[in-house]
C-alpha cells in the first residue's frame, strides 16, 4: 500500500471522527444533555477499567476476524455469532472433559470452523445464500447452547449458569506495569498478527483476495474461487469459533443461561471489521475503539441519567460514521467489477 494511500485513509478516519462526534453532540443537546459532558463521560469513562476494556475488544476482535477474511472473499459470514456460540459450548464441554485450556481453545476454534466451512460449502457447490444460512445456525445454536447449559452443564449452586471451567484449565492474568490484565487480550493481539501475515504475506491469502476482487480473473490465474471461498468461510468460522472459547477458557470461566456474555458480539465484530477496513491491524484499533464507546455509554448511564436506548444512538452514529467511507468504497469497487465484465463480454 502506498504512502499516500495510508494518509489518505487516516484524513478519512479522522474526518468520520471528527463528523460522528459532532453529530453525537448535536443529539446530545437536541435531548437537553450538555453535549461536552456527555463526550468527555463517554470516553473517560470507557477508559475507566483497562482490563475489562482490553478483554472485551479481544473477543470482539475475533468476531471481527471471522467477518473481515471471508469479506475480502466477497463472502458475507454473519454467522460469527453462532460460530461464537458452538466454539464456546465446546471449549466448555472439552475443558470438563480434559482440563486442558489449549485443547479446549483449539476445539472450540475447530467446531467454529466446522460451522463456517459448512456455510461456505454450501454457498459455493450448493448455491445456498450464505446469509441465509448463518441466521439460521445463529438461531439453531443459541437454543441449542441453551438447551445443554439448562438440561446437563448447568451449575447444581448457581443454575442459571453452567458448571465453571475447571481450574487446571482456565488462562488467567498478568501484571504489566502495575495493571492486571486478562492473557486473552495478548492471545488476540497475536492471533490478530497471524490473521495479518495469513492474509497480505501468504499463497492463500492472496488467493482470497484475488477471488474477491474478480472471479473470472482468479480462475484466469489458475485459482477456484469456489474451493478460496469455502476456506475463507472456514478461516473466518475458527476466528468465531476462538472468540467463543476465549471467552470461557479466558475470561469468564462459565457460560450463563441466556449467553449474556456473548449474545450480539458476532454481529458487533461485523461493524468493527468495516471499522477496520476488513485489515487485521485496523480491527484491533477498530475493536479497542468500539469496546470505549461501549463502556463509556454504560458510564453515561449511570453518571448523566441517560437512557440506555440514547447511548446506544450515540454509539452507533460513530460507529456508522467510521464504518461508511469503506463500505462505500467496497460498494462501488464492486459495482465497478461488474461494469467491467459486462462490457469485456
Amino acid at each position: 500500500m502506498e504512502a499516500e494511500e495510508y494518509l489518505q485513509i487516516m484524513l478519512e478516519i479522522a474526518g468520520s471522527i471528527v463528523a460522528g462526534l459532532l453529530v453525537a453532540a448535536l443529539i446530545l443537546m437536541l435531548t437537553g444533555y450538555d453535549p461536552w459532558q456527555g463526550l468527555y463521560t463517554m470516553f473517560i469513562g470507557g477508559l475507566s477499567d483497562p482490563d475489562y476494556l482490553l478483554s472485551r475488544s479481544s473477543l470482539i476482535m475475533m468476531t471481527g476476524l471471522a467477518f473481515a477474511i471471508p469479506a475480502l472473499a466477497s463472502a458475507f459470514n454473519i454467522g460469527g455469532e453462532g460460530q461464537m456460540y458452538v466454539g464456546g459450548m465446546v471449549a466448555l464441554v472439552v475443558s470438563l472433559l480434559t482440563k486442558n485450556a489449549f485443547l479446549s481453545i483449539l476445539f472450540g476454534s475447530l467446531a467454529g470452523g466446522g460451522l463456517g466451512l459448512l456455510i461456505g460449502a454450501l454457498r459455493a457447490y450448493r448455491q445456498v445464500n450464505e446469509v441465509i444460512t448463518a441466521i439460521m445456525l445463529n438461531w439453531i445454536f443459541y437454543y441449542l447452547s441453551i438447551y445443554l447449559i439448562t438440561a446437563y452443564y448447568y451449575n447444581p449452586i448457581a443454575p442459571y449458569r453452567s458448571l465453571s471451567v475447571p481450574e487446571e484449565a482456565q488462562l488467567g492474568t498478568i501484571t504489566l506495569f502495575n495493571a492486571r490484565l486478562h492473557v486473552t487480550f495478548f492471545i488476540s493481539l497475536a492471533l490478530s498478527l497471524i490473521a495479518y501475515f495469513l492474509v497480505f504475506y501468504t499463497k492463500l491469502g492472496y488467493q482470497i483476495r484475488v477471488s474477491g476482487l474478480s472471479q473470472d480473473s482468479a480462475r484466469y490465474a489458475g485459482i477456484k474461487p469456489e474451493r478460496t471461498f469455502t476456506y475463507s468461510m472456514a478461516i473466518g468460522g475458527i476466528f468465531g469459533g476462538l472468540s467463543g472459547a476465549l471467552n470461557v477458557i479466558a475470561f469468564t470461566y462459565y457460560i450463563d443461561q441466556l449467553l449474556t456474555s456473548m449474545f450480539g458480539m458476532g454481529f458487533d465484530g461485523i461493524g468493527v471489521a468495516l471499522m477496520g477496513r476488513n485489515n487485521p491491524i485496523g480491527i484491533v484499533l477498530s475493536s479497542i475503539f468500539f469496546s470505549i464507546l461501549l463502556l463509556g455509554g454504560q458510564r453515561m448511564q449511570i453518571a448523566m441519567n441517560i437512557p440506555k436506548e440514547l447511548t446506544d444512538a450515540l454509539s452507533g452514529v460513530i460507529i456508522i460514521a467510521l464504518a461508511m467511507p469503506y463500505a462505500y468504497r467496497m460498494l462501488f469497487s464492486y459495482l465497478r467489477v461488474r461494469r467491467l465484465m459486462r462490457v469485456a463480454k
